[in-house]
């Protein structure tokens, strides 16, 4: 018993010299569980009690807008008003396809005109029983962000098409009002006086009056993409594995530092950063190869299991591009990894948690738009945010090179501080 009790104050001394591990043991559980947590609770409120960033152009500018405006908000709906003399249609939709909103909705000029001239209408051929020249329903075009989950893009639809009928029926309600008020002024009834005129009423109420369509017609986004997920789970573990390359990058370095062989490089002619250069050049390679394993299996397993295949179409160089600059950020974590941890226990345990957690903030496990609003403006930090907004932009939202340039200049930056605090590192030692 005594030696148990020796060995184990013999391990707590050394860990409370180790600030480091200390740090990895205690504070960065602490933000997983934070961040786990957050983004969970937020993936249930995606049934109903989050809202939802709505984009709402008025070009009608009648009774119809107000209403729907109205009862989209009672719906959980954050509602966006988009300034139609600032901003088209076309601004819009580009807006909601590049992932600013999930969903928007452009309300036709004379929308309001047509819903009182359909109900009127309606109700004279009900009375007719001549259905065959029925006008047609009213157009409200509608845009869905490509990156969203099929099964919101279904409740949303059903939300937008539940208030428009809903005011559609409130429209009915009132002309039949109107009708009956004057039937019983034409023959001099008093309202409880009998039963009213019923034909062709259920004709009137069954029917709907509003069509949501898509209205991607224009020539940058065209019609919404249907979603697919292939699309975005090859890039986005890929690139967690891509990330996860730096604990053995971390792990090499630590084991040349703990022979001996670091110390008789650095005394050669040769500057840290070829050193550097060299670990970066070789383990890009690896990074190259991992993306075109997860990609092989996209494209030729997935459909033998039932799943759409994985498709580089349009921009290809894009792609490759965006593997190799995300490929530069991971070795440069794991490069300044390798130089700022003592022990490779350190290395693994703080380089997987930081992976994970910046996989976890920045959409790889939870889309960014289903997470709280600090969370997502906090994803813009991950590095593995970056690879991936710039793969959905090729992959799932069709856009050019043009596009990704932010986020591959995001993740040169990433690459060359991480190499400049690396190579002070190695200078002071």
């Amino acid at each position: 018993m005594r030696k148990i009790i020796t060995t184990a104050g013999k391990e707590l001394l050394l860990l409370k010299r180790d600030r480091t591990g200390l740090l990895v043991l205690f504070l960065m559980p602490a933000i997983l569980v934070i961040v786990i947590t957050l983004v969970q609770e937020n993936v249930m409120e995606l049934t109903g009690q989050k809202n939802t960033r709505l984009l709402f152009l008025d070009l009608d500018e009648g009774g119809l807008g107000n209403s729907l405006r109205g009862r989209l908000s009672d719906n959980n709906f954050a509602i966006v008003v988009w300034d139609k003399r600032q901003k088209n249609s076309d601004a819009l939709q580009a807006a909601v396809a590049a992932g600013d909103y999930q969903v928007g909705v452009v309300i036709p000029e004379k929308s309001s005109h047509k819903l009182q001239q359909r109900t009127e209408g309606m109700l004279e051929e009900s009375k007719a029983d001549d259905m065959k020249n029925a006008p047609g329903k009213i157009p409200v075009d509608v845009f869905f962000d490509p990156g969203i989950m099929p099964g919101l893009r279904s409740g949303l639809t059903a939300q937008l098409q539940m208030a428009l009928e809903t005011i559609a029926m409130e429209a009915k309600i009132t002309v039949l009002e109107r009708k009956v008020t004057e039937i019983v002024g034409q023959f001099g009834l008093a309202r409880d006086a009998g039963p009213l005129p019923t034909a062709g009423l259920a004709a009137l109420f069954g029917r709907q009056l509003f069509a949501l369509q898509d209205g991607g017609d224009s020539a940058r986004a065209g019609t919404t993409p249907p979603y697919n997920p292939v699309q975005q789970n090859v890039p986005a573990w890929a690139l967690f594995g891509m990330f996860f390359t730096a604990i053995p990058i971390a792990g090499a370095i630590l084991q040349e530092r703990r022979s001996g062989i670091w110390i008789r490089l650095a005394s050669l002619p040769v500057s840290h950063l070829l050193l550097f250069a060299g670990k970066v050049v070789a383990y890009m390679g690896v990074c190259l190869c991992q993306f075109l394993l997860i990609g092989l299996i996209g494209v030729f397993l997935f459909p033998y299991i039932g799943l759409p295949a994985f498709v580089v179409a349009g921009h290809p160089l894009a792609v490759l591009l965006t593997v190799l600059f995300s490929s530069l950020a991971a070795c440069g974590f794991g490069i300044v990894l390798g130089m700022a941890c003592k022990t490779y226990e350190q290395a693994s345990t703080l380089g997987s948690t930081v992976v994970v957690a910046s996989a976890a903030i920045g959409g790889i496990m939870v889309p960014v738009y289903a997470m709280p609003q600090t969370m997502q403006q906090i994803s813009i930090i991950s590095p593995l945010n970056w690879g991936l907004t710039a793969f959905q932009d090729l992959l799932v939202r069709g856009y050019g090179g043009a596009a990704i340039v932010d986020d591959l200049g995001r993740m040169t930056l990433f690459f060359l501080l991480c190499i400049l605090f690396a190579w002070k590192l190695a200078r002071t030692r």
